[in-house]
């Protein structure tokens, strides 16, 4: 997959252009805060439907306007070109196109162009809190089967709906009966929804060991070998994947034996006015030798393995689809030693198109890949540069 091309009008701070890319590297100098990062951002937002940094769409659009748009030409790893538009404006308006024919949900761009950021946030899948474990998985799922983003969602929505109703039984409403029946109901959508989640996100482990290993043996070297366990908190689960050597129970097995563990601590839920046991709890631990990174891994350990569980991502998605994400280097370079950034710049050349925006040009210095284009990007402009100095 590869972004050829790109028309952006009012995004942030950058000015109105059109950009060429190369199908290889493309690399973005400049000062922090001068609209590298913010390319990126309009670029990728087209992959998820929205800011890769949280932004709110109002937060994106241009200071003194009412709407932006970002159109990108697109190729695929066919070699079937799409052309893909969104624009957002400030009265919460959003429009998206692909092939020029409107999308009705953001559901709908799932797999249309694949993108993987790297940036000092990266850490964060090793060191960060659960949640960012969840989200790698589920968004790299989603990616695979589009069936397991309709159970996530479906999983979010029965999960909302029961917390806001425990609250209200805690505080004594709804005690007539309707609304334990109204919970219990509700368990039941999500008992079937999080089977599928959870069966989701334990194949995805599997499909990350050998990928992960390989790529962590790259940039470390053999260091020792890590791994990815999935960890459910759903007592149900465990005992199934226990049962099955990793393998769980069918999907209706393992719905009825969540439901039967969900509503056996129903009234402890009441009680407490929340939710006390879901795949909103799950985790996944990444260890090296069977040492937990999290708890005792360095600064370097931990960053390796980050950025490894990335590019097994790509790898599982090519294995799986047979399609490679657009790579995004954002500032990571500065925070690897020489040798582990030449290592990742050629392992990551090689296969994929890749965008690498930089501070500082000695994260780059010598290394001149085939293809090679730059731009010096200063105050939201973007000047094409024919040489890339060191030093700076």
């Amino acid at each position: 997959m590869r972004i050829l091309s790109a028309t952006l009008q009012h995004f942030r701070n950058l000015e109105p252009t059109e950009l060429a890319f190369s199908p290889t590297v493309n690399l973005l100098v400049g000062r922090n805060g001068e609209g590298k990062t913010n390319l990126l951002e309009a670029l990728g937002w087209f992959a998820l439907g929205r800011s890769h940094m949280g932004a709110k769409p109002e937060e994106m659009i241009a200071f003194g306007q009412d709407a932006l748009h970002v159109a990108l030409q697109v190729e695929e790893d066919d070699g079937a070109q799409v052309a893909c538009e969104f624009g957002l404006d400030r009265r919460g308006g959003r429009r998206l196109k692909v092939g020029g024919e409107p999308l009705k949900q953001r559901a709908d761009l799932v797999g249309r162009l694949v993108t993987v950021v790297f940036n000092p946030d990266t850490i964060g899948l090793v060191r960060g809190a659960p949640q960012m474990r969840r989200q790698f998985a589920d968004q790299g799922m989603s990616e695979l089967d589009p069936a397991y983003l309709g159970h996530l969602s479906a999983c979010q929505r029965a999960l909302k709906q029961k917390a806001g109703l425990l609250h209200d039984l805690r505080r004594g409403f709804g005690g007539n009966g309707r609304g334990r029946a109204e919970l219990v109901a509700w368990n039941r959508e999500l008992a079937v929804h999080a089977a599928a989640v959870c069966q989701g996100r334990a194949a995805y482990a599997r499909l990350l060991e050998g990928p992960l290993r390989a790529n962590h043996e790259q940039l470390a070297g053999p260091v020792g070998e890590v791994s990815c366990d999935y960890r459910p908190r759903l007592e149900a689960v465990t005992k199934s994947l226990v049962a099955g050597g990793g393998e769980s129970l069918p999907d209706d097995d393992l719905a009825g034996a969540i439901f039967a563990e969900i509503d056996y601590i129903m009234d402890s839920e009441i009680r407490r006015g929340r939710p006390l046991v879901g795949p909103q709890f799950d985790d996944f631990a990444l260890a090296v030798e069977g040492v937990d990174l999290r708890v005792y891994g360095s600064q370097g350990q931990t960053r390796t393995a980050a950025i490894a569980m990335i590019l097994a991502r790509s790898d599982v998605l090519f294995g799986q689809r047979r399609m490679r994400p657009v790579l995004f280097f954002d500032d990571i370079f500065s925070e690897l030693d020489p040798e582990r950034s030449r290592r990742l710049q050629e392992m990551s050349s090689r296969e994929h198109q890749v965008f690498i925006a930089t501070a500082r040009p000695d994260d780059v210095a010598g290394w001149r890949p085939a293809g090679l284009r730059a731009w010096r990007v200063e105050r939201g402009q973007l000047a094409a540069l024919d040489e890339v100095a060191g030093g700076e």
